[in-house]
């Protein structure tokens, strides 16, 4: 089987679903497919091959190294065009694979009805679902997504949350789940105890944007005696100066860390170092760093919003709160931090729930099925 796969974001580059798709095409590569890639960098034109992958990646101007901007879009579906169409008259695809139904499912009209591609929908290209600066595309665009949906051979959601939501705006949709997986070579438990004294160590990692609603677990932090407890937040975005000044206002500044930018492969240690992973973001459609952080047998606390609710059982492997309850946050703080037996039985729970449903090797060929129940449908 031969594989085209399209993103507009990739490591080092981008977010979760660029990570996703790293992870993918590796895995389909090593269960025998023939996998290209073409996406983005903001530096310049290049190629390279993957454990097995091609990968054909653009200059794009972008925001930043998280944000590519609806100007870096635009520019990526350019170039993109003339780059897939060349590839596809060169190569004798079976199918082609788009990260992202706005904007990459855009491409698939470049290329016709002939060749066979699926759709899989990341959360911010599905409108309203986690609205932000493409709010307004997202208006002008949804007749054109919904047409995008019709015309897919498959729709693969990251969460059934996501996939109800999408079939709200189109109701002849039919969706089927595949979560992301959790890389567990890289993110495992560490073989050092927790800890055993001292201030409960608090970790969340993430893309800092309001939606994140580390806002909330701020304020529920300073209803908490501060000697008890110590936060770290990795991670950068366009929300940071406003925590930053939060924290201060709130009087934590001495309880509280702004790691800044961690390199993924530096993310295992941060893990492994916290106690209790705490992410009350109320707009993912999956949020990676959940699996990442049950992964290394951290307990969880989410807000009841999104895909987290499918793979996080309240009091079995973590704790769901209502979305910017802050009291609620500060009470699951107070459960975790009081008892070393609950938080250890949580990450436990979490190791064995990782290992049994979330290897990327098993999400790859979740695709590879979905991929050869297309290629018989069409043949």
């Amino acid at each position: 089987m031969r594989v085209l796969i399209v993103n507009y974001e990739f490591p080092p580059v981008g977010g979760g679903a660029g990570r996703a798709s790293w992870h993918l095409c590796r895995e389909l590569a090593r269960i025998g497919a023939r996998v290209d890639v073409v996406t983005s960098h903001g530096t310049r034109n290049f190629y390279y091959h993957l454990e097995g992958a091609r990968i054909y990646s653009l200059k794009v101007r972008r925001k930043s190294v998280h944000e590519t901007g609806i100007r870096g879009m635009a520019e990526f579906l350019i170039r993109a065009f003339f780059l897939i169409r060349r590839l596809v008259r060169e190569n004798k695809y079976d199918l082609i694979h788009y990260f992202f139904s706005i904007p990459t499912g855009l491409l698939s009209f470049c290329v016709g009805r002939s060749l066979p591609f699926i759709v899989s929908l990341r959360g911010g290209d599905v409108p309203g679902y986690n609205p932000g600066e493409l709010r307004t595309m997202h208006r002008l665009l949804t007749p054109v997504n919904r047409l995008i949906w019709r015309r897919a051979d498959a729709v693969v959601a990251l969460s059934d949350d996501l996939g109800r939501f999408a079939k709200q705006i189109e109701p002849t949709l039919n969706y089927q789940v595949i979560y992301n997986g959790a890389d567990t070579h890289l993110f495992q438990p560490s073989e050092i105890p927790r800890n055993t004294g001292g201030p409960v160590r608090i970790l969340t990692v993430a893309r800092l944007l309001e939606l994140k609603g580390i806002q909330y677990l701020l304020e529920a932090l300073s209803q908490l005696p501060k000697d008890q407890f110590h936060l770290s937040i990795a991670g950068t975005g366009y929300f940071e100066t406003a925590l930053k000044r939060k924290t201060a206002l709130l009087n934590l500044t001495d309880s509280v860390a702004f790691l800044g930018p961690v390199a993924h492969h530096e993310l295992p240690r941060i893990y492994c170092h916290a106690d209790i992973f705490v992410l009350p973001s109320y707009g993912d459609s999956f949020g990676q760093v959940f699996t990442e952080a049950m992964a290394c047998g951290l307990p969880i606390i989410a807000a009841r919003s999104g895909g987290v609710q499918e793979f996080v059982e309240n009091g079995i492997n973590g704790f769901l709160v209502p979305p910017k309850d802050v009291k609620s946050i500060a009470d699951a703080i107070c459960r975790l931090a009081s008892s070393r037996d609950l938080r250890n039985k949580m990450g436990q729970n979490n190791i064995q729930k990782i290992k049994s449903q979330f290897g990327w090797d098993a999400v790859a060929r979740q695709y590879a099925d979905v991929c050869n129940h297309i290629l018989e449908r069409r043949n």
